[in-house]
């Protein structure tokens, strides 16, 4: 008999490339991008016979979406690997698309499409208008007519889509548009975003509430406790690459300046170029820093972190890389955030802890540093796993890299990992010989973080992005005999981890331009669940 992901991978290999007979059958469709899909249909919250059949062994259905040089299909793959086609769309190239789940129903709001749903929401070149530029609307489709019920028009290209049971999520260029679940109207846009080179233009994470964004400068009375805290420890490799990086610079620049003084052009500037060095003289943007908001308390209408703004539906405000930020994701609590730049070398894992009272009040706690290596890459997509202890970034190369985390951090270990079930921070051996005290005395005489490397100082005031706190709140936290509060110093200590495994794809499948591995492996073989 065949595994699951066996079955699935069958599936693929003979079903696909043969699905219409329109096709030659010795000619193969091209799949652009592919990707399963969380949904209604096969949530065992919302469907009771699920836990019936999930005693015998089986799981729900997977959903996967396939996208096609000329359209795409949501297939309902089984236990036993008999695919069926949901729905289908031929009317040119796919860039996005999501099921849409059940929307949050209360007293004061109603569902107008609950005859409809489950809904699809796709962004392809061709609207539904005929007339609309390419990629610049969303057309909602009824996966249980088949019909389409609404289409949402923008005037600028659209690159991602993300939802929720409460807000659908339009992601544009430098900026982001987001819709009630229930009526699809307007709710509130953002325009502040920071621009990125690619794969992702315009990077975000929605979980289930909150929404976390790039924001284009570090506002400091909106800024959060905690934040990056970069360490300047360097390994060999390091330090060459970086050195020549240097030269290479030093080199670019000498040739600017005298091409300048002769009142010439160099033959490589482009014209993107020169309008990016000549928008950073305007109004100079900071990379590296992210605003996460509440979607369910934050007002209608624009969202602006400004200083002359208030921090209605602020959740936080921190640095998180020096260089801009490419890519970033929820774990499924919400309460977990990674982050990436556009090198690549190192992976952020943020707590948020938030206050009810604003931003600035809210701690993020720097939990981990995950290492991937000394050469660039691009991020194209990050996954958790359901429990929160594995952490799966894909690049563009192919290669899949497998962290072990804790969900409340420290160091992961055979005790922590082996165990079926999420473990606590302290074993009875650390509690009952008194390590956990001993540990927090350790911590508060050294002052906060504690490096990551033995040894070496503790002080994080080598880092530009760690803003430092006063005094004051260190003798409130004691006057008040508050030493546990998470939000006052001590921070929990950083900790670097290398990944424990990298997947490279065994197959060459040409050039990718959109999300391939990170969802195969983040729904199929790396989903840990707890019993």
């Amino acid at each position: 008999e065949q595994s699951y992901m066996e079955s699935v991978v069958t599936f693929l290999q003979d079903v696909v490339p043969q699905a219409y007979s329109g096709t030659p059958p010795d000619e193969k469709e091209k799949i652009v991008w592919v990707r399963f899909e969380n949904a209604d249909l096969n949530d065992t919250s919302r469907n009771m016979e699920f836990h019936e059949i999930h005693s015998t062994g089986n799981e729900p259905p997977l959903l996967l979406m396939i996208g096609y040089s000329d359209g795409m299909q949501v297939w309902s793959i089984p236990i036993s690997g008999e695919a069926q086609e949901l729905f289908s769309i031929r009317h040119g190239p796919v860039r996005a698309a999501r099921i849409l789940p059940a929307p949050q129903i209360s007293a004061q709001k109603c569902d107008n499409f609950s005859e409809k749903r489950p809904l699809l929401g796709v962004c392809k070149s061709i609207g539904s208008s005929g007339t609309s530029p390419p990629y610049c609307c969303v057309d909602l489709y009824s996966l249980r007519t088949g019909e389409m019920v609404k289409s949402i028009q923008f005037k600028t290209p659209i690159y991602d889509l993300h939802c929720n049971k409460r807000i659908l999520v339009v992601v544009l260029q430098e900026k982001i548009a987001a819709f009630d679940s229930c009526t699809f109207t307007k709710k509130f846009f953002v325009t502040s975003c920071y621009p990125c080179p690619g794969p992702n233009m315009n990077p975000i994470a929605l979980g289930s509430r909150w929404l976390a964004y790039a924001e284009n400068k570090l506002i400091r009375c909106h800024q959060s406790r905690g934040g990056a805290c970069g360490d300047n420890i360097q390994s060999y490799t390091a330090t060459v690459i970086s050195a020549a990086k240097t030269i290479k610079t030093g080199l670019t620049m000498v040739g600017k300046v005298v091409t300048q003084l002769t009142g010439t052009l160099p033959s490589g500037a482009t014209e993107e170029e020169i309008l990016a060095h000549s928008n950073l003289r305007r109004s100079p943007l900071v990379p590296g820093i992210v605003t996460i908001i509440d979607t369910e308390t934050v007002a209608e209408g624009q969202v602006l972190v400004s200083e002359d703004s208030d921090s209605d539906g602020i959740v936080a405000h921190f640095p998180a890389h020096e260089k801009p930020i490419c890519c970033m994701a929820f774990n499924p609590s919400g309460m977990l955030l990674v982050t990436t730049d556009t090198l690549g070398h190192d992976f952020h894992v943020f707590q948020i802890l938030t206050h009810p009272w604003s931003s600035s009040q809210s701690a993020v706690h720097h939990l981990y540093t995950l290492h991937r290596g000394e050469t660039e890459a691009k991020v194209q997509d990050i996954s958790f796993s359901h429990d929160c202890r594995w952490v799966v970034v894909s690049t563009l190369r192919g290669t899949s890299h497998v962290f072990p985390i804790n969900p409340y951090g420290g160091q992961p270990c055979v005790r922590t990992h082996m165990s079926p079930r999420v473990v606590n921070r302290m074993s009875r051996f650390q509690k009952s010989a008194g390590l956990e005290e001993i540990e927090q005395e350790l911590t508060s005489k050294q002052g906060g973080r504690c490096s990551p490397v033995p040894g070496l100082s503790s002080s994080p005031s080598g880092s530009p992005l760690h803003g430092k706190l006063n005094s004051q709140d260190t003798y409130n936290n004691f006057t008040n005999n508050n030493p546990g509060n998470p939000r006052l110093l001590p921070l929990p200590s950083l900790t670097v981890v290398l990944p424990l495994a990298q997947i490279k794809q065994p197959m060459t499948l040409g050039t990718i331009t959109k999300r391939t591995g990170p969802y195969l492996f983040g729904a199929g073989c790396f989903s840990i669940k707890a019993p």
